[in-house]
């Protein structure tokens, strides 16, 4: 896994509507994974003198706040492997634990109309599942979506 791959779904989980809520509809197990995943992260920015962005983003979780810890969080891993492949244990955890995204079209931008048809979102089971479309994008025409299907 790449490091914006992984940095994005450290974003979605360290922002995710669950976590606000103190994991109440989290398992125990992916619950555990994912305070590890913030300590972490939480820590890595505090060393590198970076813990400003996380904090911004913690107390106004905007797009534009989001993708900044997302980018300072590649910055990070592409310094030092060693925290890289500490998130990339700390995900494959998680994915053991059943945590599944799924979101298209997450954060695209579209200056005239956009079409979408046939699009399926099937999960496993799994203790937390989240399913989006068109998510913290922007779109300034029309929006047709046909065929949508989410199930897990």
């Amino acid at each position: 896994m790449e490091p914006t791959a992984i940095a994005t779904a450290i974003a979605t989980l360290l922002f995710s509507e669950a976590l606000k809520e103190g994991g109440k509809s989290l398992g125990q197990e992916v619950s555990k994974i994912a305070s590890q995943l913030i300590v972490t992260v939480r820590n890595r920015f505090k060393t590198s003198g970076s813990e400003g962005v996380l904090a911004r983003a913690e107390e106004k979780p905007t797009e534009s706040n989001i993708n900044r810890v997302k980018h300072e969080m590649i910055a990070q891993m592409e310094e030092d492997e060693e925290f890289t492949n500490q998130l990339r244990e700390l995900l494959a955890q998680s994915e053991a634990s059943a945590i599944v995204y799924q979101v298209v079209g997450e954060g695209i931008e579209v200056g005239g109309n956009l079409s979408l048809d046939a699009v399926t979102q099937k999960a496993s089971e799994g203790s937390f599942i989240k399913q989006g479309i068109l998510e913290g994008g922007k779109i300034q025409g029309n929006v047709e979506i046909g065929n949508l299907t989410q199930s897990s």
